[in-house]
């Protein structure tokens, strides 16, 4: 059936199906919560998401779909802090709002949080997004939360509204928020990354996926977790670094398998064939990589003509002039 998306004040049809942007993860219509610390480094991986889905490229090996716009809302700092990381993944002129950039922002509404829903479907209306597209509001705590955050109904009924702004106007709704600082306690840890989103667990209960950032936590975890829970999807998680030169995150295995690769072809004889096997033994168990780091590092190795075949099991180091 036709579904009506509002635009300035009026409804418009639309009943063009739309494939959800990561199938399996995230649906069309729905409500994503991108929860992190602050300066985890939110901003920098939803710019990546976002050019991802635009050129057509997986998001954590996961196929993806394009929406058919992307939007942006800046709601904590002024454009200038979101643009740096739009330049450096290739999309520089995504539609964007900013609250700080706004000289008709009156900041007399943010003592109003009841209008808080109303405030965001007014910001919507100024940006006009076409049916099918992703928008991402950066941070929607606490200025598009109807009271605090703490409060159960104040967050459900915001969730409920954003919900509503789905269905009406045909789009995804991506929302980041902060996590709440980790318990001193052992005894009172937080048992999974999800339930540390700073206040009410009504974020988790009214969105349809939480996706997750945990900062690193050196020498143990020297990355960055990246991970998602769906309703209706097994959790899963990823590793992440940032590569010093764009500030973006790569993966980590990446960054392993190019360590791993150094300590492959030290482990080869100076001269004449080595045996598969014993090259594999010596990087696993001096140096604790995974096996599959460690096959995935000579895969590369060998398109990339730094080892040849020569026989059954036997490999050689290519010489490079």
């Amino acid at each position: 059936p036709s579904v009506r998306a509002r635009k300035g004040g009026s409804f418009r049809s639309s009943s063009a199906p739309w494939p959800d942007p990561i199938p399996g993860v995230i649906a069309f219509k729905s409500v994503t919560v991108f929860a992190g610390a602050p300066g985890v480094g939110k901003t920098t991986m939803m710019a990546d998401w976002i050019q991802r889905w635009r050129t057509g490229r997986t998001i954590c090996g996961h196929a993806t779909n394009p929406a058919a716009a992307y939007y942006f809302i800046a709601a904590d700092r002024s454009w200038a802090s979101h643009q740096q990381w739009f330049n450096a993944v290739g999309y520089p002129d995504i539609p964007h709002y900013s609250v700080v950039n706004d000289p008709t922002f009156n900041s007399i509404d943010l003592l109003k949080p009841h209008e808080a829903p109303a405030q965001f479907a007014r910001i919507l209306d100024r940006l006009q997004p076409i049916p099918g597209s992703s928008v991402f509001i950066d941070p929607v705590a606490p200025i598009y939360i109807a009271g605090s955050t703490n409060d159960h109904r104040a967050v459900a009924r915001s969730m409920v509204e954003f919900h509503v702004q789905t269905e009406q106007r045909q789009i995804n709704l991506y929302l980041t928020a902060h996590f709440a600082k980790q318990r001193a306690d052992p005894r009172e840890l937080y048992a999974r990354p999800q339930d540390r989103v700073s206040g009410t667990h009504a974020w988790q209960g009214f969105s349809d996926t939480i996706v997750y950032m945990v900062d690193p936590l050196p020498p143990q975890q020297p990355y960055t977790i990246l991970g998602w829970a769906p309703h209706h999807a097994h959790a899963e998680d990823f590793a992440f670094v940032r590569d010093s030169a764009t500030g973006l995150f790569i993966p980590y295995d990446v960054i392993r398998e190019d360590e791993s690769s150094a300590y492959i072809l030290d482990s080869f004889n100076e001269t004449g064939p080595t045996d598969l096997s014993l090259i594999r033994d010596r990087v696993l168990l001096q140096h604790g990589y995974s096996r599959a780091t460690v096959t995935r590092a000579l895969a590369r190795l060998l398109l990339d003509g730094r080892i040849c075949k020569t026989g059954r099991g036997k490999y050689q180091r290519v010489k490079v002039h």
